[in-house]
């Protein structure tokens, strides 16, 4: 029987548990979407679980309680750690790493499957293209149910579970895959959490990838559907919002123009002078002058 992909609890430390281990034949690995792994946990109390390297995918959501996960991109890059509550949903390409972990006030229950298929990694591409690997889904009970089904067909195996269980992973894979495609309040609402903070701290050092993490949503995601929202691009906004900024300084204050660009949020001079010329034509000087 292939090791189990979550650690096991002690019984002082989960209760309710249900987990079912799979292995699949050689024509379903080849052929289908198969679980490695799927189950059910309610902690009593934190437990860490930790894992890098796998050959699996995670789909897992937080039914009830918080806690707390952290997870780097198989491509490397900065750990990214986050809290996790009620009602989220979590998207991991398992060659990366991740930990999770349940707080000690408000002990969580998971469902989750590990996963894997020949197609497997094609899904995963298409959704981070457009999702963060932390989210919201307006799905839940369809995903919950799903993996539910996993469970129940894996417990009592028949000659079809192969195939139910790989039309559950399809629907799952689906459902977060192409909701994120429509044009919906909670996607604008985002944006507009997006635009206000980027009013409040345009002078502060602002990245694709940092307002990702922030705000949970694929930084080639956000880049798209902002500029559809708005029309400009999230770093020619900053910059728009930088140099107005500088405008009002050279009108209305006796700063520098080194101290302007500081104000402004870019330390070097040279730079804020040669974005200066681009956006308005003039130097900054030349515009304090005219006016």
């Amino acid at each position: 029987m292939d090791k189990p992909f979550f650690e096991k609890y002690k019984t002082s430390e989960v209760t309710n548990t249900r987990s079912v281990i799979n292995t699949p034949s050689a024509f379903t690995r080849e052929h289908f979407f198969y679980i490695q792994e799927a189950g059910y946990l309610k902690s009593l109390k934190p437990h860490l679980s930790r894992r890098s390297g796998l050959p699996s995918y995670l789909f897992f959501v937080v039914l009830s309680g918080s806690g707390e996960v952290s997870y780097r991109e198989p491509s490397g890059g900065p750990v990214t750690v986050s809290p996790a509550n009620t009602g989220d949903c979590f998207f991991w390409d398992c060659t990366g790493e991740y930990t999770h972990i349940s707080t000690d006030e408000d002990p969580w229950e998971l469902l989750w499957i590990h996963f894997y298929g020949p197609q497997t990694s094609g899904y995963y591409s298409y959704f981070r293209e457009h999702r963060h690997w932390q989210f919201r889904s307006r799905h839940f009970t369809e995903l919950t149910s799903a993996i539910q089904n996993i469970i129940r067909y894996n417990e009592e195996p028949t000659d079809d579970t192969d195939i139910l269980t790989a039309q559950q992973i399809v629907t799952i894979l689906t459902l977060i895959c192409t909701e994120s495609d429509e044009r919906n309040e909670l996607l604008s609402d985002k944006l507009k959490d997006i635009l206000h903070y980027l009013d409040e701290h345009y002078t502060e050092h602002i990245s694709l990838d940092m307002l990702s993490e922030r705000f949970f949503i694929s930084k080639y995601y956000l880049s798209r559907e902002f500029k559809k929202e708005y029309g400009t691009t999230v770093i020619q906004y900053v910059l728009t919002k930088k140099i107005t900024n500088a405008k009002e300084l050279l009108r209305y204050s006796n700063y520098s123009i080194e101290e302007i660009a500081a104000l402004c949020g870019i330390d070097d001079a040279s730079y804020f002078n040669k974005i200066f010329r681009k956006m308005e034509g003039c130097t900054a000087s030349e515009y304090r002058r005219r006016w």
